[in-house]
């Protein structure tokens, strides 16, 4: 019982959840007061709908990947790559938590829960067809993050500057080619698990990484100077620091993961955690 416990917690991912506290960040750095009773629990129920439809995405995905799965050093030995949990269980699961996502979402607005089925649609087609493409597959993942911060304005009604969707994209692309870096590491030692990484190389990862990181750091910087106070600026060079952590851990570790990567590193958690402390006293104190 507990180990099956265990493994339907490890088809929903809830580790993964913490890239759903984007959609915490537009009515944060909007100077939405989060001590407002009205407005904390909406968007504590946008999160949790968020992260349910999310995980709806890691069932489906784990369902149309099993056989690739199989073939990864790690994913292997995820519940349903391993057969320990049979399909059936994971669509009834999935059937569940769409369910709940979409009741919660409705608690929210109607586009909150528009948003949350078009992430969804892109992560089912993902799963499909659109992993396969060059440079598609990484735009994706980078399409989700942008939904996030989307759904997050769209919770509380907040206005979303365009630099901070701008650096999102840059971000968060930096982040994919991270991980196709380090699978394309994986993938030279002998496991082909991603038909994709055949048009991958580290020459164009490197220095589409380069090029991102300085787009991010840019536009960040532009983001911090129009929110009208100069001292908004002095929360860049934490951006600068993170930005560059990551692209060091890339280089130079088997790590690649955004999740794995900012809960295993302790630098890269502490400049988060500092970067958001920082920004929250300017905005609110």
């Amino acid at each position: 019982m507990f180990s099956r416990l265990k493994d339907i917690i490890i088809l929903i991912r809830p580790h993964h959840w913490i890239k759903n506290l984007l959609v915490v960040a537009p009515p944060f750095f909007g100077g939405i007061v989060f001590l407002n009773s009205e407005n904390f629990l909406t968007i504590f129920l946008a999160f949790i709908s968020f992260s349910l439809m999310s995980s709806v995405g890691y069932l489906i995905n784990d369902l149309l990947d099993a056989k690739n799965d199989r073939l990864h050093p790690k994913k292997r030995n995820r519940p349903v790559a391993s057969r320990r949990i049979s399909k059936n269980t994971v669509i009834i699961i999935a059937g569940f938590l769409l369910i709940l996502s979409i009741f919660i979402s409705l608690k929210v607005n109607f586009y909150f829960l528009l948003t949350t089925l078009v992430y969804l649609a892109i992560t089912v087609l993902y799963s499909l067809v659109l992993k396969k493409i060059f440079i598609v597959d990484s735009l994706c993942i980078a399409t989700g993050f942008l939904l996030r911060i989307i759904a997050g304005g769209l919770a509380l009604n907040v206005d979303v500057s365009n630099w901070l969707y701008i650096t999102t994209l840059f971000l968060s692309l930096l982040l994919a080619f991270g991980k196709r870096k380090v699978e394309l590491g994986v993938a030279r030692q002998g496991h082909h698990f991603r038909e994709v990484l055949e048009h991958y190389n580290k020459k164009f990862l490197d220095v589409a990484s380069i090029l991102l990181s300085l787009g991010s750091i840019i536009t960040f910087s532009i983001y911090s100077l129009n929110k009208g106070w100069k001292i908004f600026f002095t929360t860049t060079p934490f951006v600068c620091f993170g930005t560059l952590r990551y692209l060091y851990i890339i280089r130079n570790k088997s790590e690649g993961d955004p999740t794995e990567v900012l809960l295993k590193d302790k630098w890269l958690f502490v400049c988060v955690l500092s970067w958001i402390i920082l920004f929250g006293l300017i905005i609110y104190i």
